[in-house]
């Protein structure tokens, strides 16, 4: 019978073209991987299962054949071996996740200190990019689980709603606008604002926004365009404009204020979303149970986030 310790290994090789890489990413010796390699060949009928073209270790037409079997097992075993613990409370393993810039600034850390409080023994990595670049990743299973700031709409996935923030506008202590009582959206007209990055949801929001009280958004001068929530309120406190921001990113400062807009009336909503199903047991199922559950719950209440509109009402608007 096949050792999935030796397949695991025959994969790292695989996928890192060196007996070097595999080590350093299994934590092996050299020599130990190259022994578990000679093993699983002489298993094999002393097939020789790579061969070297330059410094690189190429498979050979057995090793190719293997390739695919070898995924299969190590999964399975993995899978297996997750199922088992997650019965007992146990879970552990490596995880990719995804996020937004602003989401990676504010929601993800906090969620993964408390998850981590209660799985020490779970690592997670965390991508960071726009919807349009992590979508495609997590369908093509690069990552095992992303948040967004808009619905996904895609059958493919599961979506958990973590919640929804008002949309606040800041500017640095001293500005004008702070002493208004109100202030309209036409009299931005000429103001330097720091608005999100063109084709995010909040950006899309606003825009709607604009148009539909001021007619245009040709009268606006933007100062900064990010996705950065912590460079825009950064940016707004240095004086480089009014910034439009979640309200969970309005921390005590000296330095900035809400300017009072009124109609401002845009909200960032958060979404958790991962393949259909789910895989039962790891790291990602618990950290979905753990983000739906009460304390996954208060904690994101304590983010400033209130809960979720019914995904029927979020489709009707």
């Amino acid at each position: 019978m096949l050792n999935p310790d030796h397949l695991q290994t025959f994969l790292a090789v695989a996928e890192g073209g060196s007996y070097t890489v595999a080590a350093a990413q299994l934590g092996f010796t050299q020599p130990a991987v190259s022994q578990q390699i000679r093993a699983l060949e002489a298993q094999l009928g002393e097939a020789r299962l790579f061969r070297r073209v330059g410094k690189r270790m190429q498979l050979t037409h057995a090793g190719e054949e293997l390739l695919g079997q070898a995924r299969e097992i190590v999964a399975l075993t993995e899978r297996a071996e997750r199922h088992i613990l997650g019965l007992q409370g146990y879970v552990k393993g490596r995880a990719t996740l995804g996020c937004a810039p602003s989401t990676g600034e504010r929601v993800l850390p906090a969620l993964l200190a408390a998850f981590h409080d209660q799985h020490a023994t779970v690592q997670f990595s965390v991508e960071v990019g726009p919807a349009e670049r992590l979508l495609p990743w997590l369908t093509e299973g690069h990552l095992h689980a992303v948040i967004l700031d808009e619905h996904p709409r895609r059958r493919s996935l599961d979506v958990l709603p973590l919640g929804r923030e008002s949309v606040i506008c800041l500017a640095a202590r001293g500005h004008i606008t702070l002493s208004r009582p109100t202030v309209a959206l036409a009299e931005l007209r000429g103001v330097p604002l720091i608005l999100p990055q063109r084709g995010s949801a909040l950006r899309r929001g606003l825009e709607d926004l604009f148009r539909r009280r001021m007619g245009t958004m040709t009268s606006l001068v933007i100062a900064l365009e990010t996705d950065s929530t912590t460079l825009a309120t950064q940016a707004a406190a240095e004086g480089l404009g009014l910034a439009f921001v979640p309200q969970s990113r309005m921390t005590k400062s000296r330095e900035l204020g809400v300017v009072p807009i009124q109609g401002l009336e845009l909200e960032q909503n958060w979404y958790l979303a991962r393949g259909r199903g789910g895989d039962e047991g790891s790291a990602i199922d618990k950290l979905w149970g753990f983000a739906a559950s009460p304390d996954g719950r208060k904690l994101l209440q304590r983010l400033g986030l209130k809960a979720p509109r019914p995904l029927v009402e979020e489709g009707s608007r």
